[in-house]
């Protein structure tokens, strides 16, 4: 009985909750994904904000002012005056600037939510310094098992958000998803969703929403491809 029971908690202790650290858990997943999105790598950026459908193709190889090519808007070849808002937008944003978000994980409020046989589930607060508001949204942590990689991140609202005066966000959703570059190699950001809906001053309606994927990745920096 003694020998049963000692196989019972082994077999129970090796479940790699780290005796439920699950903040060590959680920073160990965050250190698996390279940040260095526009360093390393060359990959497709496929964008769908509004009612357009960007696609452009990054390449850190390239000379500065020729990394980023748009190839297509809404299937077809774009236009110049798309050209020039696209280079606009480019020279205001880095996409490595995505690592910033994971910042929103206050993480001394991780706590494990659920458990399956392929995904650690933990939720936490939203860091108040990284994000305006905090009451009413859910948020959860999603980490692989079997490669113990961050691969989403998410929030929603589970009420009304009442930001400031005269303002209400009744829809905001947020998903961050993360995945191997390539098969079985390094993870990185893979989609970023957003959508935020809701009124203010009481009589003026915003509804705003972006998708944005990345894919075919190919290694870029220094070293073999990963």
């Amino acid at each position: 009985m003694t020998r049963l029971l000692l196989s019972l908690l082994l077999v129970s202790g090796f479940t790699p909750a780290y005796a439920e650290d699950y903040k060590k858990l959680f920073e160990d997943a965050v250190a698996t994904v390279d940040w260095e999105l526009e360093k390393n790598w060359a990959f497709t950026e496929s964008n769908l904000t509004g009612e357009k459908v960007w696609v452009a193709r990054f390449d850190p190889r390239n000379a500065e002012d020729e990394r980023w090519t748009l190839i297509s808007v809404d299937g077809r070849e774009p236009n110049e005056d798309e050209l020039r808002e696209f280079t606009h937008d480019k020279e205001e944003h880095e996409t490595s600037d995505s690592s910033h978000r994971v910042d929103i994980v206050d993480v001394e409020t991780v706590e494990l939510l659920e458990e399956t046989g392929d995904h650690w589930i933990l939720k936490f607060v939203p860091d108040e310094d990284e994000v305006e508001f905090i009451d009413n949204v859910d948020a959860t942590v999603k980490i692989n098992k079997n490669g113990g990689y961050l691969e989403a991140i998410d929030m929603r609202n589970n009420d009304d958000i009442k930001p400031g005066f005269g303002t209400k966000i009744g829809t905001f959703i947020m998903h961050l998803q993360f995945g191997p570059a390539i098969e079985g190699g390094t993870i990185v950001p893979r989609n970023m969703a957003i959508k935020v809906k809701g009124r203010a001053f009481l009589f003026i309606g915003f509804d705003e929403s972006e998708i944005i994927e990345y894919s075919n990745f190919e290694f870029a920096g220094n070293g073999n491809d990963r």
